[in-house]
C-alpha cells in the first residue's frame, strides 16, 4: 500500500478526484484503502479536512477501517500545510494502481503530487506519467 497526496486548483477539485477513484475502484483498476479530502475555501481561515470519503455510512466506515488500512494523521496535517485558500488535495492510500489507465483518467485535470511514502523513483515515475513538475515534495503551493 502506498499513500500519495495530490493538490488540485480549485476547492472542488479532490471531490472530482473521489468520484474518478471510486469508478476506477468498481472497475479494479485501483485498490482504494482509504481518502480523505482537504479543501481551503477562498475566504476560510484554514483548510478543513473529511477523512473516509469512500466509507458510505459510519458503519460501513468503520468496517472498512477494519480491514483495510487508514492514512495516518500526521500525513493529513502535513498536507493542509501544502494548501493555500482555494485549493484543495486529496490523500490517499491504495495499491494495485493500473498507473498509465489511472493517469489516462486524469489527464488534463490541473493536479500536483505533492507529498508520498513513496520512493524517489516511484515518485518520480508518477510526476512522469501525470505530468507533474519533478521534484516536488513539500513544494511551497502556488500563490493565489
Amino acid at each position: 500500500m502506498s499513500t500519495t497526496a495530490w493538490r488540485f486548483t480549485g476547492t472542488e477539485g479532490a471531490d472530482q478526484a473521489v468520484l474518478r477513484l471510486k469508478q476506477l475502484n468498481s472497475q479494479d483498476l485501483i485498490d482504494v484503502q482509504d481518502v480523505a479530502v482537504i479543501r481551503w475555501p477562498q475566504y476560510a481561515d484554514a483548510p478543513t479536512a473529511q477523512e473516509h470519503v469512500t466509507g458510505g455510512g459510519k458503519v460501513s466506515s468503520l468496517v472498512s477501517k477494519l480491514k483495510k488500512g487508514t492514512i495516518d494523521s500526521s500525513m493529513i496535517e502535513s498536507v493542509k500545510t501544502d494548501l493555500a485558500p482555494g485549493n484543495s488535495a486529496l490523500v490517499l492510500l491504495s495499491s494495485d494502481a493500473v498507473i498509465d489507465t489511472v493517469a489516462r483518467t486524469f489527464e488534463g485535470e490541473p493536479m500536483e503530487l505533492i507529498r508520498s511514502d513513496l520512493s524517489v523513483q516511484q515518485q518520480d515515475r508518477l510526476r512522469a506519467v501525470f505530468g507533474g513538475p519533478a521534484g516536488g515534495q513539500g513544494q511551497p503551493p502556488p500563490s493565489p
